[in-house]
């Protein structure tokens, strides 16, 4: 309780004694007497306002509080409107929007953080790390924006960073009160229409500036007020007022990117996209020049140059912005500690100990110098350089007798400390070239050969008969023999699939319960309806002197998976080359997003290039069934035979 001992706000809150006493915008610590614990309070001068006394008038004193007429009481109801929205982790919370003195109070929860200003302080952030940052405000952002609000307080001065490194957005209420001090109406209609019982809803708040005139004005108080920001200077804020003002595009969720975008910009170059030396000068730079070449950006340029366009209708969309980012964070690389760091694990007695990063020379152990009945430091002779720097003088070089014999011990202790780490180098050099060895040759004995770069796994080769579950179906006379021979024994498919022949000239191990459908292009589809999987089977369709003899560079071409190559988020992976009883064959794993439904979809796809012709076997389903797909993949395409 020493430390506030300053005024007491609302007879409750416990300021601090030296920024409280300052005549100006103030941030400051405070202690809540009620609660017991310390917040957050900011203050925001108002104007002086005199109010006429009018004779006979009984509601003229309460003008300045019923927030119908003056700017203080407009900001009061502002900030209180902007506090009542509902809590999110990504939002610091408000506890309570006060007047006293003629001064607006905010007062919010302290949050164990630092502001991303301080954090520039000492260095910039990397794209990666910034867009980290950014994915997080955006949460906080599409909150905002679902209930009608636009934060339009972007800087970094709100935007926290917390311990655990998430980062949180500030500065909602007082920004709402900033530019209702200005003459803006900054509370959606939304929110004026759930609270009943005021036609402010109809006239869309307060109305705002109602003619140029008074646009002009609240403009140029805004200049005075805001100061020269470009977070907060956004074109459609800072564009000036002509005689069609009410064309302009209003101010909404698309300024807020705007500060994003400006901010990212800040943290990624370390300084603004516009100069900011004066508010008037950056206000006629946001709407007349381009803002500077993100050159640093680097991975993350695309997306701050798309937030900086000028027109808001140009600028992308949350979907689109979040998957920008979200693909930015996840192709982030792994943490450098740097070639001259090791890490020494933690001792014993402490198990949950982190380890400690420290270098490599304050791993060798310095031995103790022979102390001979005086000052080691004086007695041990030091280079010249060494020696002027303490005021002493360097040894000479004639020194008689007990001088030459502690150089001599000493020379041979620097030798033998300089040999130790060189044979610990070329012992650790050695271990790891004996490894290197052993690996070479386990590969070259044990590991399985492929046949021209290809994959080592086998298919099993074309041939009609098969083995179900449980029984073994008779073969065709002409069917030829497996070449490969570690395949000609069926594999386990247990009692819930069967190996079933079909009329198009195949047969396939598919699940009992799943239904048989022919296709439009000659493909065969046996599907399981509930949990959409669907096996897609095509023989002999496409030749090879259309599509070309390497199935690999076929899998880019197949008309299957033209759903996968038309999707805006998609991915392969797997993609490899196999031998199919001695045909060429290729497989992959393929993610897209399915656009009618907007899930993500999982398939994958083998195809063998057998007699000139391609057949396909083709199996999606859910993301995130990946792992039940890729079994009923594996038992098809290991019991997959062609006729013919």
């Amino acid at each position: 309780m020493d430390e506030y001992a300053g005024r007491v706000l609302a007879g409750r809150y416990r300021l601090p004694r030296p920024p409280a006493d300052e005549f100006e915008l103030v941030e400051t610590r405070a202690f809540d007497t009620y609660s017991g614990q310390e917040v957050l309070v900011r203050q925001l001068l108002l104007p002086e306002v005199v109010h006429a006394e009018v004779v006979g008038d009984e509601t003229a004193p309460d003008a300045a509080h019923n927030g119908a007429g003056d700017s203080a009481g407009r900001a009061l109801e502002a900030a209180r409107a902007a506090a009542a929205v509902p809590d999110h982790p990504a939002l610091v919370q408000v506890f309570d929007v006060l007047v006293e003195d003629g001064s607006l109070w905010v007062v919010s929860e302290l949050v164990p953080a630092r502001p991303i200003a301080s954090l520039l302080a000492d260095r910039r952030l990397s794209p990666y790390r910034a867009a980290e940052v950014a994915a997080d405000l955006l949460g906080a952002l599409r909150a905002l924006h679902a209930r009608g609000w636009a934060h339009r307080n972007i800087t970094a001065r709100t935007v926290l960073v917390c311990e655990d490194g998430r980062a949180m957005l500030d500065g909602l209420a007082f920004g709402a009160a900033q530019e209702a001090l200005c003459g803006y109406d900054p509370v959606p209609r939304e929110v004026l229409a759930g609270a009943g019982g005021d036609d402010r809803a109809e006239r869309g708040g307060w109305g705002g500036p109602d003619s140029a005139l008074a646009l002009e004005r609240a403009r140029q108080a805004r200049i005075t007020v805001i100061g020269p920001v470009t977070e907060r200077w956004a074109p459609e804020q800072a564009g000036p007022v002509h005689q069609n003002w009410q064309l302009a595009p209003p101010v909404g969720p698309a300024a807020d990117l705007w500060a994003l975008g400006a901010l990212l910009f800040r943290c990624v170059q370390g300084h603004p996209p516009f100069p900011e030396e004066s508010a008037a000068e950056l206000v006629d730079l946001v709407c007349a020049e381009p803002p500077a070449h993100a050159e640093d950006c680097g991975p993350l340029r695309p997306v701050v140059e798309s937030l900086l366009r000028q027109d808001p209708t140009e600028r992308p969309e949350f979907e689109e912005l979040s998957g920008w980012l979200r693909s930015l964070v996840r192709s982030a690389p792994e943490p450098d500690i740097g070639a001259r760091m090791v890490q020494v694990p933690a001792g014993p007695g402490d198990p949950h100990k982190l380890p400690v990063v420290r270098r490599r020379g304050e791993l060798v152990r310095l031995r103790r110098r022979r102390r001979t009945g005086g000052d080691a430091m004086a007695a041990a002779p030091q280079h010249g350089r060494h020696a002027r720097s303490r005021g002493q003088r360097p040894a000479p070089a004639g020194a008689a007798g007990e001088t030459v014999e502690v150089r001599r011990r000493t020379g041979q202790l620097s030798q033998t400390a300089a040999r130790a780490p060189h044979r610990m180098g070329l012992l650790l050099v050695g271990l790891v070239l004996l490894l290197l060895a052993a690996l070479v040759l386990y590969a070259v004995l044990f590991m399985p050969k492929g046949a021209g770069g290809a994959s080592s796994r086998s298919l099993p080769a074309q041939v009609s008969g098969g083995v179900t579950a449980g029984r073994t179906e008779p073969a065709s006379q002409d069917a030829p023999t497996p070449t490969d021979h570690s395949t000609q024994q069926a594999p386990s498919l247990g009692s819930d699939f069967t190996v079933r022949g079909d009329p198009a000239g195949f047969s396939i191990a598919v699940h009992n319960g799943w239904t048989r459908a022919a296709g439009p292009n000659g493909e065969t589809v046996f599907s399981s309806g509930g949990d959409m999987m669907q096996l897609v089977v095509v023989v002999g369709r496409d030749s090879t002197a259309d599509y070309g003899a390497d199935p690999l560079a076929y899998l880019d071409r197949e008309p299957e998976l033209a759903p996968f190559r038309s999707s805006a988020w998609s991915s392969a992976a797997g993609l490899k080359r196999l031998d199919a009883g001695g045909a060429a064959a290729a497989e992959g794993e393929f993610t897209w997003r399915d656009p009618d439904s907007g899930n993500q979809v999982y398939g994958r796809d083998m195809a063998v290039a057998r007699g000139g012709r391609y057949d396909i076997v083709l199996l999606t389903g859910p993301d995130d069934q990946r792992s039940v797909i890729s079994e009923y993949f594996d038992k098809a395409t290991l019991t997959f035979r062609a006729n013919g």
